[in-house]
């Protein structure tokens, strides 16, 4: 009931009540009956009802009403012109208004159609430009990492102090050779 559109009823004859007159009662006695009637299809009395409470939305505000008076003014002018056509010319006029209101509908929709088809593309390239800042920042991490993992060896930070007692006349060094030694160490240098 939402797609109701104001402009194409004429609401002074849903209320049956003349474009001088006031609104208020004959909305409330349109509003009983409506209610009170009850007419076979629910759908119907809905319908009615939401017709009769837009009418009171739309002429009980003073300046809803004037544009409303305005618009519809327009219209019958509009529908007494047309009448006063000739049959040809009429027909003229009704296939050339039926080809723009088809026109119109054509381009809001190729219009949206656009619209939607240029939202998908900036959020295809949004995406692939966030996945392409992601890998590089991937790489750049793993670059780092290889930087710090192959840094000069530095001996002041590796030193392997080692003592044993030994006389320095000793020549076998306390028994230790320098092999003995190495073969000790080798677990712990590579």
């Amino acid at each position: 009931m939402d797609d109701l559109k104001i402009e194409d009823l004429d609401l002074y004859e849903l209320l049956e009540i003349e474009i001088s007159s006031t609104v208020a009662d004959p909305i409330e006695k349109k509003l009983c009956n409506a209610i009170l009637t009850k007419i076979l299809m629910m759908s119907m009395l809905g319908k009615k009802f939401h017709q009769l409470s837009k009418a009171l939305e739309v002429l009980t505000d003073e300046a809803a009403r004037a544009a409303y008076d305005k618009v519809l003014r327009g219209k019958k002018e509009a529908a007494l012109r047309h009448k006063e056509l000739d049959g040809k010319r009429r027909k003229l006029k009704e296939d050339l208004e039926a080809r723009e209101k088809a026109a119109g509908k054509y381009t809001t929709k190729k219009s949206a159609d656009e619209l939607l088809r240029e939202e998908i593309e900036r959020l295809r390239k949004e995406g692939s430009k966030q996945v392409e800042e992601e890998v590089e920042y991937v790489k750049r991490k793993l670059r780092e990492e290889q930087q710090l993992n192959t840094e000069y060896w530095d001996g002041s930070k590796h030193r392997i102090k080692i003592k044993w007692s030994a006389n320095k006349e000793d020549a076998t060094n306390g028994g230790y050779t320098q092999e003995m030694l190495q073969r000790f160490l080798s677990k712990v240098i590579h």
